[in-house]
């Protein structure tokens, strides 16, 4: 007799049953978070009784099968998810936004910051959604309109105090939203955020198919940049949005260098993250005279955004200035005219496995002739980001009047 009346009580609750933690997961009687077998026996029951759906038996399943999930996200927090994500939050750069849209997940985002809604050419889904604040800093974020979207889950930066200070505010707030932290735009880690992400989100197949078209790219320039013998390395110089501004030893600059198989002039000059940047002395730069000195140029210079932007007269009077700066003429670079204009949202975004394409056909080009750095962008665009861009017409994201006249 007890044991008939609990299955009627766990039965009547499949899906009103809420936590201690208040989170409701379809399919839990008794609040534990998780599906059991005897849990999932009774959804069964009440599907052949006609009481449970057949989409809602599905999910129940499912979360039986592969739930809770567990990973450990790039803040270095342990993060469980009890049931499928249906309602994500970007309050990120358009790096998150750009990373779901090639894992096919825009249908789950509900919310984004400003930065992803004004582009309009990258995100022509997710640029429509309702948005939760300006940019991610803890000051420009809307709170309240982030709360009332009902997120499963918002996800946000790595390891910058920043992003601590959004996720403390969060979830003062709502302790039940879980936050999710990723950079999704430095190289050592994004591979490993594409599959956790895909994990999470239930797109495997597409969080592989993603990373293999990254990695074989990748993999392709490593092996080439390994028959390069260690004297006939670039020597190279990069300035990061400032001028005289660049990235020492362990910063996303350096390794991006690196990975072309350059070597970074300021590489001996050990940084503290991989965002932070060293500002230095000119005087210093010509006395280290790079073989090639590259710039990455933000928005802000010309203007607009990479996609929008058809005009290479910003690109190429910034090439100018570096050629004429007092003393430059001593640098190899200068004298071979070795100086290339980026945009550094070809870099510093998630898709900066392009523009390790274009370093590497920079520094040697004879050891690359055929590596094609705008076809892989194109079928990046195409392919993972579906949207109709054509490269051939638009866009400015790598400038020299030789080898990149029209900008791509």
């Amino acid at each position: 007799m007890k044991t008939a009346l609990l299955a009627l009580v766990c039965l009547s609750l499949i899906f009103a049953t809420a936590s201690a933690q208040g989170i409701v997961v379809p399919g839990d009687a008794d609040g534990d978070m998780i599906v059991s077998d005897e849990e999932l026996r009774l959804a069964e029951q009440s599907y052949s009784e006609g009481k449970t759906t057949s989409d809602e038996l599905e999910e129940i399943r499912h979360i039986h099968d592969d739930y809770p999930k567990t990973i450990v996200d790039s803040a270095d927090q342990e993060v469980t998810i009890y049931k499928p994500l249906k309602r994500v939050v970007i309050a990120y750069w358009i790096d998150a936004a750009t990373t779901l849209q090639a894992l096919n997940a825009e249908d789950i985002v509900i919310g984004v910051t400003q930065v992803i809604a004004n582009d309009k050419q990258l995100f022509p889904e997710l640029s429509t959604l309702p948005v939760v604040g300006d940019r991610p800093r803890v000051d420009r974020l809307d709170y309240e309109a982030i709360l009332e979207l009902e997120p499963d889950v918002i996800i946000t930066g790595g390891a910058a105090s920043t992003y601590d200070e959004i996720q403390r505010k969060v979830q003062s707030m709502n302790p039940n939203v879980a936050v999710l932290r990723f950079d999704y735009c430095v190289p050592s880690s994004y591979l490993e955020e594409v599959n956790k992400t895909g994990y999470l989100l239930d797109r495997n197949d597409e969080a592989k198919e993603l990373i293999d078209f990254i990695d074989d790219h990748l993999t392709q320039i490593e092996e080439t940049v390994r028959k390069i013998p260690s004297d006939e390395r670039a020597q190279v110089y990069v300035e990061v949005m400032a001028d005289y501004t660049t990235g020492g030893k362990g910063t996303a600059c350096d390794e991006f260098i690196e990975t072309a198989g350059g070597d970074n002039v300021f590489g001996d000059i050990t940084a503290d993250s991989v965002v932070d940047k060293l500002v230095v002395d000119p005087e210093e730069v010509i006395k280290r005279n790079p073989d090639i000195v590259i710039c990455q140029l933000g928005s802000a210079y010309s203007g607009k955004k990479s996609y929008e932007c058809d005009d290479t007269s910003a690109f190429r009077e910034k090439r100018e200035e570096i050629l004429n700066r007092s003393g430059f003429e001593y640098i190899t670079a200068i004298k071979n005219g070795d100086v290339y204009i980026f945009d550094s949202n070809i870099l510093l975004q998630a898709n900066y496995f392009v523009g390790i394409a274009y370093y590497a056909k920079c520094f040697y080009p004879d050891y690359f002739q055929d590596l094609d750095p705008k076809a892989i962008h194109q079928e990046y665009l195409s392919k993972f980001l579906g949207i109709d861009y054509e490269l051939n017409k638009h866009g400015v994201f790598v400038y020299h009047p030789e080898h990149y006249p029209d900008g791509r």
